[in-house]
């Protein structure tokens, strides 16, 4: 950091004392003056350019000229060697298939399951609890059956609960 710091001001001299740099001045080009035409060749990457179009050509006729006498070219035996059978491709998709409908069915059997809407009632009074306000006559309904019967499912979860006690089994709390 130090060094960094140290190093700028010297950086700094020697920017303001460096000749400033003109592209297109005419002693440049008094320097290089011109001496006439000079032969240029096509380079290397032509002459590849053209081998490459021509060996393909070559190539491509060759291939054809087997496949008119009935005979397969080397190509499309080299290339039937390397591709996998069709019985591997059907193998695969039919593992790959099973693993969808194995995850759909799972997505479907996971998303059905909502919170559950049965709710447990504790006492008859819940049942009466909403607004007295805006009751239409006629639409309470009588829920004394209902009430009855949630009496004696909690009559007998509490005996059953005094049982196991009696029985010197620990009781949870939340029992």
């Amino acid at each position: 950091m130090f060094l960094a710091r140290r190093s700028v001001p010297l950086l700094r001299q020697g920017l303001r004392h460096q000749q400033p740099r003109r592209f297109d001045s005419h002693a440049a080009h008094a320097e290089h003056a011109h001496h006439g035409p000079v032969n240029e060749s096509f380079g290397r990457s032509f002459y590849v350019t053209i081998g490459t179009f021509a060996s393909a050509y070559i190539l491509y006729r060759i291939s054809k000229s087997n496949q008119e006498s009935g005979s397969q070219s080397w190509i499309s035996s080299l290339i039937e060697k390397w591709t996998p059978s069709e019985q591997v491709f059907e193998q695969r998709n039919a593992i790959h298939t099973v693993a969808m409908e194995k995850a759909a069915h799972d997505r479907h059997l996971f998303g059905s399951q909502g919170p559950s809407t049965h709710l447990e009632l504790r006492s008859a009074e819940i049942f009466n609890s909403g607004s007295i306000i805006n009751v239409s006559p006629g639409s309470a309904a009588d829920l004394s059956a209902v009430a009855a019967h949630y009496q004696r499912e909690n009559q007998k979860l509490e005996e059953a609960r005094v049982g196991r006690m009696q029985d010197g089994k620990v009781v949870s709390l939340y029992d």
